[in-house]
């Protein structure tokens, strides 16, 4: 493969990740995205999830800041908080409250402060031996340039073309690659679906001045298959809250004033609602309704065209209830990295395969939560699934109160170790010992300390 010119096609988290990854490769890299870029830390339409709650789990901020040096501290600067976890949450698990342990840093910003942060660096001037990105914005790709039963750049709209050597697909949920790969002689990919059938509602608070309850954060869990409500509630910078609150089955976060905090009130607790209750609201309230899980498996495909790769949630799509998305996106711009450094023929087959790696651990762990729902829209529950979501039970539960067992479960969903990590004989044996000396649940407070 010739590395003169490479497409990433999708202004997307993953798109501008793997654009990063790209000016290492290549001579040229152009990024093209139907919306226009905004100049400030403003929303866009092609990001309707950016108006709900967004976190950077560990692995995903140390991957960032690898491709970006100095990234947190612009982010810092402007406003954007760290929290240790769970140390500063009042984090309210499906087996109640959980203790105040110092395991992880994570950073909670609004998605456009992220996303002009790493624009910037990208098509600023270029540092070390990176070449810049070209910005192409307010134009739609419409398919793929044929060459054979290879991809040769991308069509745009207006008889307009690109041609490159690759072809990166990030468009996220919509991606027509399943299309695009038709057009070029090749299978559709075999596709996995799970939906809790969860909706969002959120806005943004200003907080309260002088308002200290002896947390930063405030995360209240369902607890399926008893209730389907969620309730999160996290500092943004510009001294607000993003208030996020959602509900499986359809029971669907509403947007009406009124039912919004009657909806907080009816969280398996009202500490959230006594914070919101009489705090000024800054925005509307917006709906978010697209959070299944959705998967293709282009890894399994017997044929894949030369110069064209599908990333992001364009492969791999969760629910965004867990905050993996763009952890994932890190860890797959790093598998794009490595197949690039490969000189072995076969980088685009290599490429899906280390997707579909770098997306498994959060898709069993996202999965298998919304598998407990039982309005859940997916294949029938395995009695493999039922077993292990049993054990994770245990493992929640021993996680409130053991520091050890908690960091072990943060992270893996941190993405810093494999879900494989919660059943090694340690783990194993501390839960056992819990569950031996489990106390009876008692009622749960409003005001937890």
């Amino acid at each position: 493969m010739k590395r003169e010119h490479a497409v990433v096609v999708g202004g997307s988290m993953a798109g501008l990740l793997a654009a990063r990854v790209l000016t290492a490769h290549f001579e040229r890299v152009t990024l093209v995205e139907r919306d226009r870029f905004p100049a400030e830390a403003v929303f866009r339409p092609g990001v309707p999830q950016a108006r709900h709650l967004h976190v950077l789990w560990t692995r995903g901020r140390e991957i960032v800041e690898v491709l970006f040096p100095g990234l947190e501290d612009t982010l810092r600067a402007a406003g954007a908080e760290e929290l240790r976890v769970p140390a500063d949450v009042l984090w309210l698990t499906s087996a109640g409250w959980r203790e105040r342990f110092d395991v992880t840093r994570l950073l909670t910003f609004s998605r456009p402060l992220l996303d002009r942060a790493v624009r910037a660096r990208l098509t600023g001037p270029p540092d070390g031996d990176r070449t810049r990105v070209d910005v192409l914005d307010g134009h739609r790709v419409t398919g793929l340039i044929p060459r054979g039963g290879d991809a040769a750049g991308v069509r745009l709209d207006g008889d307009g073309e690109l041609h490159a050597d690759l072809v990166v697909d990030a468009t996220g949920r919509g991606s027509r690659a399943p299309s695009w790969l038709a057009e070029l002689g090749h299978p559709a990919p075999l596709e996995t679906r799970v939906d809790p059938l969860l909706g969002y509602a959120s806005r943004y608070y200003a907080i309260p001045p002088g308002f200290d309850p002896g947390w930063k954060a405030l995360y209240l869990q369902a607890d399926p298959p008893a209730t389907r409500r969620t309730g999160g509630l996290f500092p943004q910078e510009g001294g607000r809250w993003i208030c996020s609150l959602s509900g499986a089955g359809r029971d669907h976060g509403p947007t009406e004033e009124k039912a919004f905090l009657e909806f907080a009130k009816g969280l398996r607790s009202p500490v959230l609602y006594e914070a919101i209750r009489d705090a000024e609201p800054l925005t509307p309230i917006v709906a978010f309704r697209r959070t299944a899980n959705h998967r293709r498996h282009y890894e399994r495909l017997p044929t894949w065209p030369r110069g064209f790769v599908v990333t992001g949630d364009a492969a791999c799509a969760f629910n965004p209830i867990y905050g993996q998305g763009m952890s994932v996106a890190a860890v797959a711009a790093l598998a794009l990295d490595r197949c690039l450094r490969d000189p072995r023929p076969g980088f685009e087959r290599r490429f899906q395969r280390g997707v579909a790696r770098s997306a498994a651990g959060a898709w069993l762990v996202a999965t298998g939560e919304d598998l407990r729902y039982r309005e859940t829209e997916a294949a029938p529950v395995r009695l493999r699934t039922r077993v292990i979501n049993a054990y994770v039970d245990e493992v929640v539960a021993a996680a409130n109160v053991d520091r050890r067992v908690c960091e072990g479960l943060v992270r893996v969903l941190a993405l810093m170790a494999a879900p494989t990590s919660l059943f090694t004989p340690g783990v194993l044996a501390r839960v056992a010992a819990h569950r031996v000396r489990r106390p009876a649940p008692v009622p749960l407070p409003s005001r937890p300390c």
